[in-house]
């Protein structure tokens, strides 16, 4: 394809994600403002966004190059590990069922970190938070939110809600009450990693969102047939980590990504689109040469 990409972000959230602040319009005008041309929004396990994007096509004569994107929560194991999946066709039945699997675990799933934390002495309902979440898939921003209403409770929030991790409230609560030794820890597989690549893989560019969070699974176990990328340049990763990324990739012959993992001031400080640390185009140029041989996984705006 011939398109001057200026500047690219291939991960971010819109408010289609449980845990985002802006709109898939407001990305835009945001992206627009900044001068990336090529993104794509990843909202978790939600395909939403690529609906509201459709709606402007060819709004700004074509400037703009927007891929259909979804961040899907997968279970390596007893590990959530993420994979974000590109190009894929809006009307694709299988990922459409992969979704609809994964929504009805996570019911179950919010249903068993309420009774943990209820086990752990907070007070929170399954209604109220169902009612917080809006009609969307509770959060860690969901949890905390509801938690933080009660008085009882606060004493136990105190470091999220003014003390040493109140610079990201949400994201730490998230990682120290939710993943893997914390007090609200469930082991819900909402989707499985290897059954989910294998349907996806001729049907999206799937990509290791984020890999150095995954501090208990080399790369090496992750990147199975189906899987076609890393993203090594991310907003978590140190200097280091890329370019350890980057040369597993080379030897690997993987695509390389460069995603923000951008949700919004309130949620992630500091985490602005764009804010990737990737300034070499080929990037992006080798990325868009295997995205786009998806039909119709892209439009131009």
């Amino acid at each position: 394809m011939n398109f001057n990409i200026d500047m690219f972000d291939l991960h971010m959230h819109s408010d289609h994600s449980s845990d985002g602040v802006l709109s898939p319009d407001e990305i835009l005008t945001v992206t627009r403002s900044r001068g990336i041309n090529m993104f794509s929004i990843t909202d978790h396990n939600s395909v939403a966004s690529a609906d509201v994007m459709k709606w402007n096509e060819g709004k700004y004569g074509s400037q703009t190059l927007y891929i259909n994107g979804v961040e899907l929560s997968l279970y390596h194991g007893d590990r959530e590990v993420h994979v974000c999946a590109y190009g894929y066709n809006a009307s694709c039945n299988t990922l459409a069922g992969i979704l609809e699997v994964y929504h009805r675990n996570r019911i179950l799933q919010t249903e068993l970190r309420i009774e943990k934390l209820q086990d752990s002495g907070f007070r929170v309902d399954y209604g109220e938070v169902m009612q917080a979440a809006g009609g969307k898939m509770p959060s860690g921003v969901t949890m905390l939110k509801v938690l933080a209403r009660y008085p009882e409770n606060r004493e136990a929030l105190f470091d999220y809600l003014e003390g040493e991790k109140s610079n990201s409230p949400y994201t730490n609560f998230y990682f120290d009450y939710f993943t893997k030794g914390g007090k609200g820890y469930v082991h819900v597989p909402l989707l499985d990693f290897y059954d989910t690549v294998e349907k996806m893989k001729d049907k999206a560019v799937l990509i290791i969102a984020h890999p150095s969070l995954y501090t208990d699974r080399h790369i090496s176990e992750l990147v199975i047939d189906g899987i076609d990328g890393i993203e090594a340049y991310s907003s978590y990763h140190s200097a280091e980590n890329v370019e350890y990324y980057k040369q597993y990739a080379r030897d690997n012959k993987l695509l390389v990504t460069a995603g923000s993992d951008f949700h919004g001031e309130r949620i992630k400080p500091g985490i602005h689109l764009g804010g990737h640390g990737c300034t070499d185009k080929g990037v992006a140029e080798k990325f868009l040469e295997r995205v786009t041989s998806y039909e119709k996984g892209y439009i131009f705006i």
